[in-house]
């Protein structure tokens, strides 16, 4: 065996330009590979940590007519639900320096960054004195906070509310990141999101329902069985609430990742065809190796040498070849991405499947693309093949 790839390296090193300038293009193949894998496992725990942050993670439901504080005791009572927040939207104008700015008020309860994932930059959230005591308060986003007053932390500020038949003036208790919380993205047409009291806001609209109830469980796993349950006891309640409209937020979540990972495998294989190229290149390199070494098969073959021998030791020259491109390959992909999401403050992650499979597609590219030149050479006669090579 030690012989077969002595042999196979002595007649890729005849050629050396030849040589390098293959494996180069057997290397370029797999790092695009390695590289377009590497980026796609960092956007997928991007994405998932974006989606998590956005509260992607559990259920929202909504009635035609309104939920009221009964339903929302109603689902915090089902086992399989953690949190529970009621959600009141209103669409309304602050006034702020002399300015307006088109707002989202979003009536909210204690506690809400455990829910829709508030990421707080100045100050603190609402508390339970803020709900109980009807609390002229409220936490903005930095866009907002920057626009209004040309900069992000405007604790004590106050804000003017004003609703359809009524106005609110509001102190500025908290600043979020803008973008941090599910309720921003869905309303994106509306770019600032102000957070007040839930007993606030609907003191000042004069509305004691829900728009919605946001609400996460304990698991992934049990979503489907909280969102069961959550519709069965509230139509056991008997409420005049309408029709309960029960949202998965994790299957859409599932949806969205089972398309990055679609779009991930496609760009892969658009960087595999670089592969079927080089694999041209070993079938390339190979034949020209039969035919330079067409004297030297048929003189091996005159003193006994066998068929299968002939055809492993090209066979294995191919496999040189691949073998090192690969390996010359998977270390530039994984230093690259490696080194590349440190600089952008993500940690890449590789698994051995992940970098065994990419090699195994590597051999196997170079075993296809190397057999017809082997077989080639091991079905030269040496009778003809002594001839040919004078």
């Amino acid at each position: 065996m030690k012989e077969l790839w002595h042999s196979a390296w002595v007649s890729l090193t005849r050629k050396r330009l030849r040589t390098l300038m293959t494996i180069c293009g057997i290397a370029v193949g797999t790092a695009m590979v390695v590289l377009i894998s590497g980026i796609g496992a960092i956007g997928q725990k991007a994405i998932d940590k974006e989606l998590e942050s956005m509260g992607m993670n559990g259920l929202s439901i909504s009635a035609t007519d309104g939920l009221t504080v009964q339903s929302l005791q109603t689902i915090r009572a089902v086992p399989q639900v953690t949190q529970a927040m009621p959600l009141l939207l209103e669409f309304a104008a602050a006034q702020a320096s002399g300015n307006d700015y088109s707002v989202v008020a979003c009536g909210i309860d204690a506690g809400a960054d455990q829910v829709i994932s508030l990421q707080i930059l100045h100050g603190r959230l609402l508390t339970r004195g803020d709900l109980v005591g009807e609390s002229d308060v409220c936490v903005v986003d930095e866009a907002l906070a920057l626009e209004a007053f040309g900069r992000k932390n405007v604790i004590g500020q106050t804000l003017t509310v004003y609703f359809e038949q009524a106005y609110v003036n509001l102190r500025i208790v908290g600043v979020t990141a803008t973008g941090s919380s599910l309720l921003q993205n869905v309303t994106s047409l509306i770019p600032y999101m102000i957070y007040m009291p839930y007993t606030t806001l609907q003191a000042t609209v004069a509305d004691e329902t829900f728009d919605q109830i946001a609400v996460r469980v304990a698991t992934p796993s049990d979503t489907a069985q909280a969102q069961i349950e959550i519709e069965k006891r509230l139509a056991q309640t008997g409420e005049d609430i309408g029709t309960v409209k029960t949202e998965n937020l994790a299957s859409q979540r599932d949806r969205l990742e089972r398309m990055v990972s679609i779009l991930s495998l496609g760009l892969t294989a658009i960087a595999g065809v670089s592969l079927l190229v080089s694999g041209c290149g070993i079938m390339t390199v190979m034949l020209s190796s039969v035919h330079e070494r067409t004297r030297e098969i048929g003189i091996k073959k005159a003193i006994g040498a066998t068929r299968g021998r002939i055809l492993v030791e090209f066979m294995t020259g191919a496999l040189l070849l691949s073998l090192i491109g690969a390996l010359v390959g998977m270390l530039v992909g994984v230093v690259t991405v490696t080194v590349g999401g440190r600089l952008l403050g993500f940690a890449a992650e590789w698994s051995f499947s992940q970098l065994g499979g990419v090699l195994a597609l590597t051999l196997a590219l170079g075993v296809l693309f190397g057999a017809y030149p082997a077989y080639t050479a091991a079905g030269l006669k040496p009778v003809d093949a002594l001839r040919q090579g004078n």
